[in-house]
């Protein structure tokens, strides 16, 4: 997949040009998908530090990362309904490298190819930053699985303004959550959710699919309803579609959450599928769109 990226600079003396690789920020467009590391050792830097201005550089990759935050829990099934103040996309990083030209500077946003952004930083770091750093998020994120079912859509044809509703907010009697995709026909026609299991905090993750499974039980005794964009209103049977799209655990990597969700699935009837079969979510779309 292809990625973006720029390298964060501390700049003690603009006038001089010299400076020190301090962080990276890389993300694609494609997957939603962002993140920013800063080194762990800031020796270096520290040492060149000699107006006392390194704070302003932590004080920049805390604000981009709260910003990376708040549009992942927007895109990537955090469970906000509001839209961030900032959109993030490679326009967004090339505004940062051209807005920061003084004490912290960012490099020209580059090209990177990478089956995920842990990848793609792993690399940045061992070829460019050359700093031991923190280990970010452990495996995937969910986005590329989100972002793998929003193309099996569109290759099969289902329209996005019309058939396809994403990120959509979904109530029953009892609960409430927010969907990654529901098919619509007038009605609910399939309810799909997206996981990613390659993550270290299996324990978060394993409350998260319980509470989604909660509300899909609920929507199977009484049915429920979808509130779209505009703010229309559109049913969901008790005996609608639910599928599920999952990346799963690396070899060895322990992964107790997906023994939960798999009980879950089990129990509740829903087809789970990885992420290599996602073609099958949609064609199954598909076929019910034409019912």
């Amino acid at each position: 997949m292809r990625y973006v990226y720029s390298i964060i600079r501390f700049v003690p003396e603009p006038a001089r040009g010299e400076f020190i690789n301090v962080g990276a920020i890389v993300g694609s467009q494609e997957s939603d998908e962002w993140q920013i590391r800063q080194i762990s050792n800031a020796k270096r830097a520290r040492a060149m530090d000699e107006h006392k201005s390194l704070d302003a550089v932590w004080s920049f990759i805390n604000q981009v990362g709260a910003e990376i935050d708040e549009f992942e829990a927007w895109t990537g099934g955090g469970g906000s309904l509001f839209e961030p103040d900032v959109i993030l996309d490679e326009e967004w990083l090339q505004s940062l490298h051209s807005g920061q030209q003084s004490t912290v500077q960012l490099s020209e946003p580059a090209p990177i190819a990478a089956e995920s952004a842990d990848e793609a930083l792993e690399t940045i770091f061992n070829l460019v930053v050359l700093d031991p750093a923190r280990r970010g998020r452990t495996g995937a994120n969910k986005n590329r699985a989100v972002a793998g079912m929003r193309d099996a859509y569109r290759y099969s044809g289902i329209t996005k303004t019309r058939e396809l509703f994403e990120r959509v907010s979904f109530r029953t009697e009892h609960h409430g959550t927010v969907l990654d995709f529901a098919v619509v026909n007038g009605q609910a026609v399939q309810l799909t959710q997206a996981w990613s299991f390659q993550v270290s905090d299996q324990e978060s993750l394993a409350e998260q699919v319980k509470a989604w499974g909660w509300t899909i039980h609920d929507a199977r005794e009484h049915g429920g309803s979808l509130t779209s964009i505009d703010n229309r209103e559109i049913e969901v049977p008790r005996n609608v579609s639910v599928r599920a799209v999952y990346l799963p655990a690396e070899d060895r990597q322990p992964a107790p959450a997906f023994r939960d969700a798999k009980h879950i699935f089990d129990e509740l009837d829903i087809d789970a599928v990885p992420f290599t079969e996602v073609r099958t979510v949609a064609n199954d779309a598909v076929e019910l769109l034409r019912k």
